[in-house]
């Protein structure tokens, strides 16, 4: 009986039509090994993430960042940032401050940051004043935006030059604020992005230029120097592909990525140096992201960490899907967690701050403030459902047996305390090219110290025209899928 090795890193590509591709890859990444492996590729399970503060607010988090190496989020109304103790053991013990004082952030959906090392400028885009932006510093606390001339409501804040840099809502108006003072504006220090009619989106500045996105163009600008306003625009370098959700854009080994699309076209997500602009997505992940629609859509935004030598960007939509982009591989992944009815979500990071040597990530069902690290095997402490399906295998169009399916995987680990010492992985069939799956079945994994042992499901029955397999693990372990090899038979 011929014996097939099934491919397993392939990442995240589900088709429109599950027939022509059902292949899922949740809470586990390829990994690509360097050199002269006997694996072309093995599938990592992902970091877990365990509480380690509360700011005691009964609302999700709107955004955080760094500013002099000191983490700040949003939560709520309310401007926090994180400090932590030691004790003699090492032990550290952090603590989430409010250092907003009397001052509130307006509104409820997600905040834009920007900082020039001493101030920090937050927008809320969804509050309809003026004045929908404030600055922080450590001396001063936190004061909404007073000055006459801060032509606001604002889409969005970046900093360029030592100038704090704005979209004006529902325009295609930019200003920008005077030289490294973001309380502080002149009414004359704007421009209008004219190479097309659509409103301004987002502003974003790389590598020395601030591109300007608006709903079906991106728009590039250098700094020129002299009085007045400090910006103009580079006609040549105009791409016709705008920003669709203005949370969604991030830098990427100096690229930009984001979700867009330009006149008359469905949104798809795009990277670009400053040149045309190259798509990431295929039509498995534009499906995925649109399923809620346009206005989910325009929702969405982006996380960017690296995590074991790989370089991810997450993009979430709001009750729709978080699908996770790997710029070494470039392949795709998903990421899940559970709601407090343990129903599969979202993946509920929505925002992540590198400092003080660790990863804190914010939170989208409560307050709380994670600490996200590659030994915690719990999202603060529910169970990290990791799972992923294989292509279908055939026999030309004739009837097959399966008589055997071997799973390699990294066993023999140390679970976590309590938890046992034999954890066990489920595996189960599907006949309709993974529409619907037959009940699972499982298999122990192997006892503590038992390393790499083969996991064996025999005499999986017959298949009338093709078969693929998901695998499903849900233990507090570290997870290393390493090769999956099937016999079939007539």
């Amino acid at each position: 009986m011929p014996r097939t090795k099934l491919p397993i890193a392939k990442g995240f590509n589900r088709d429109e039509s599950l027939t022509v591709a059902a292949i899922d890859c949740v809470n586990l990444f390829p990994h690509i090994p360097q050199g002269k492996t006997v694996e072309d590729g093995v599938l990592f399970g992902v970091a877990g993430i365990e509480q380690v503060t509360d700011t005691a607010v009964n609302a999700f988090n709107r955004g955080g960042t760094a500013m002099a190496g000191i983490p700040y989020f949003v939560c709520g109304d309310k401007l926090y940032n994180v400090t932590y103790t030691t004790d003699l053991a090492g032990v550290r013990t952090y603590t989430a401050n409010d250092v907003s004082g009397a001052e509130t952030i307006n509104g409820t959906a997600r905040v834009f940051f920007s900082n020039n090392g001493v101030q920090l400028v937050i927008v809320a885009p969804d509050y309809a004043n003026q004045f929908n932006a404030w600055v922080y510093t450590v001396a001063g606390g936190l004061v909404q935006l007073t000055d006459a001339d801060f032509d606001g409501p604002v889409a969005g804040v970046d900093y360029s030059y030592g100038y704090f840099l704005f979209a004006k809502a529902s325009s295609n108006k930019w200003f920008q604020s005077d030289l490294r003072d973001g309380e502080s504006y002149i009414a004359t220090d704007f421009t209008i992005a004219e190479s097309d009619p659509d409103n301004i989106v987002v502003i974003k500045s790389l590598n020395g230029l601030v591109y300007v996105f608006g709903t079906t163009t991106m728009e590039p600008y250098q700094n020129i120097g002299g009085a007045g306003f400090q910006f103009q625009t580079i006609p040549s370098a105009i791409q016709q592909k705008g920003c669709t959700a203005p949370h969604s854009i991030v830098e990427l080994n100096g690229n930009l990525m984001w979700i867009g699309a330009g006149v008359n076209e469905q949104p798809a997500i795009y990277a670009s140096s400053g040149g045309l602009p190259e798509k990431l997505s295929s039509a498995a992940i534009d499906n995925l992201i649109y399923q809620g629609g346009i206005t989910q859509l325009q929702n969405a935004y982006a996380i960017k960490w690296a995590e074991r030598g790989h370089s991810f960007v997450s993009i979430t939509v709001p009750s729709v899907c978080t699908i996770v982009y790997d710029a070494v591989t470039g392949l795709w992944h998903e990421r899940k967690s559970v709601d407090r009815f343990y129903q599969p979500q979202p993946w509920r990071v929505t925002s992540m701050v590198d400092a003080y040597s660790v990863r804190l990530v914010g939170d989208e069902l409560s307050g709380v403030i994670g600490l996200m690290s590659e030994g915690t095997f719990y999202e603060y402490g529910d169970e990290i459902r990791s799972y992923f399906t294989t292509e279908a295998i055939e026999n030309s169009g004739k009837p097959f047996s399966v008589s055997q399916v071997q799973l390699q995987m990294e066993t023999g680990t140390n679970p976590v305390t309590g938890q046992g010492s034999a954890p066990v992985v489920r595996m189960s069939v599907s006949k309709d090219g993974g529409i619907t799956y037959s009940p699972e079945i499982s298999r122990e994994m192997g006892s503590t110290g038992d390393y790499y042992s083969a996991i064996s499901w025999p005499a999986l029955g017959r298949y009338s025209r093709s078969a693929c397999f998901r695998f499903d693990i849900s233990e507090p372990i570290k997870k290393v899928f390493s090769r999956l090899e099937v016999e079939i038979g007539a």
